[in-house]
């Protein structure tokens, strides 16, 4: 209301503002419209996805190291040595589980678990347990790690190092959004050239914006 009195609203210099907010807003809008909304993930099949994996994986490098995992967090040291047996007498990490659960004692002692998972050292803390999965050897049980939460055991199945090109499948949704992004890019280029055979364009400059203004004829 103050700027109004003061007739800043009325100003040729603000209304040469509002008129390129409004044209550009409209510009996002019809972009959104015709490029962003019209593309979703299953424009990009999993055929598609593989193929750019095998030809750019290199592309996807890993920027630290990778560890895939099942975790278990137990009450006490009492539940995870019980756990960890079950595992080294043959037991399947899940079957494992699934026998203390049914225990009516032994379930009480699962806080909380995790099967092949993949992990990054901010991701398995406290850094101590990060440490333990590193050193472990592939599919071999470790034994009861004392935490904040209790006690953790862990089987590491796949390790990788930072520069290591990672499977498929932890980067399949980065693979993705590349490919969706080189598609909206297209997509983008298409509806922009047929703008321009529908439309007399010229290009000039604005004092009132530093960039370059399509003036539609």
């Amino acid at each position: 209301q103050e700027a109004e009195r003061r007739g800043i609203t009325d100003a040729i210099a603000f209304q040469q503002q509002l008129d390129m907010t409004r044209k550009r807003l409209a510009v996002a809008a019809l972009i959104q419209q015709e490029v962003y909304a019209s593309i979703d993930s299953t424009d990009i099949p999993d055929e598609v996805i593989v193929q750019s994996y095998t030809v750019s994986g290199s592309s996807f490098a890993l920027r630290e190291d990778l560890v895939q995992a099942s975790v278990a967090l137990f009450r006490d040291r009492e539940g995870a040595n019980v756990f960890r047996s079950k595992v080294l007498r043959g037991a399947s990490w899940d079957e494992a589980l699934r026998q203390m659960r049914a225990d009516s004692a032994q379930r009480l002692q699962v806080v909380r678990t995790s099967s092949h998972q993949y992990y990054t050292r901010s991701q398995l803390y406290p850094d101590e347990l990060w440490k333990l999965a590193r050193s472990l050897p592939r599919e071999e049980v470790s034994f009861p790690l004392r935490t904040p939460e209790g006690y953790t055991v862990v089987r590491v199945h796949q390790s990788f190092r930072q520069g290591e090109i990672p499977p498929l499948e932890y980067v399949r949704a980065e693979v993705r959004e590349y490919l969706l992004m080189d598609l909206r890019r297209q997509r983008y280029e298409e509806f922009v050239g047929a703008l321009r055979g529908r439309h007399s364009v010229d290009i000039r400059e604005s004092a009132a914006d530093s960039g370059a203004i399509l003036n539609k004829e």
